[in-house]
């Protein structure tokens, strides 16, 4: 059977208990006036507050921190999908101990990575469109972790900056792992030659690489 497609709301009235839903709730246009388009997201920010039957939930429009730090309401999430915001605060994440899927997308002011150590059972995670992540080692404790992408502002392009990826070496049941527009601050990349499950890697080319590209290219199992 074919998964029902979530609807598509701009509204919270619009919401009727679904499990998925897609939210576009801000960058309105002409339809709404300033004034509308502020009811429009403090009635999302209200309902968010409050318990929902939510567990999948896409916002396909930009996220203003005061909705995303509405999603402290939602510990019962298993899935979040942000497609860009000016969030910096990732606490209300942390409560998320059941999500098995988060991509923030646009995570320009992003920058501490504390509260997604307590995402043990995420096995999905997008984090992309920061400027510098000096401390990535709150990663190391997500086990169940499958797929990662990471990486920069691949639109402008800009460079992010990472400081290190030795916290990969704790995350053994990696299969999938995409580092684009990123730099590797210390340069040392062979943290991805110790990952035995890999069967997609890719990653952006920078100077003083270690292994250098080519070797990586070699030995692992590159896609593109």
């Amino acid at each position: 059977m074919t998964p029902r497609t979530p609807p598509l709301l701009t509204e919270a009235a619009e919401y009727k208990g679904e499990t998925a839903v897609v939210v576009a709730c801000t960058q309105l246009g002409s339809k709404y006036s300033s004034s509308g388009a502020k009811r429009v997201l403090d009635g999302w920010v209200d309902l968010l507050l409050s318990p929902t039957s939510i567990t999948d939930l896409q916002f396909t429009t930009r996220t203003p921190h005061r909705l995303f730090a509405a999603l402290t309401g939602q510990p019962q999430l298993n899935r979040l999908v942000v497609k860009w915001g000016d969030y910096a605060d990732l606490t209300p994440i942390g409560a998320m101990t059941a999500l098995r899927t988060l991509e923030l997308r646009g995570a320009a002011k992003v920058n501490d990575l504390r509260p997604l150590g307590s995402l043990k059972h995420l096995e999905h995670l997008v984090l992309e469109g920061f400027d510098t992540i000096e401390d990535p080692s709150p990663l190391r404790g997500l086990s169940m972790l499958r797929a990662l992408e990471l990486g920069g502002k691949w639109m402008t392009p800009r460079n992010g900056h990472i400081s290190s990826i030795g916290f990969l070496a704790e995350l053994p049941g990696l299969e999938s792992i995409l580092l684009h527009t990123l730099v590797v601050d210390d340069k040392d990349y062979s943290p991805l030659l110790e990952l035995p499950r890999l069967k997609s890697v890719r990653v952006m080319k920078t100077r003083g690489m270690r292994p250098p590209v080519e070797e990586l290219r070699r030995r692992l199992p590159w896609n593109g």
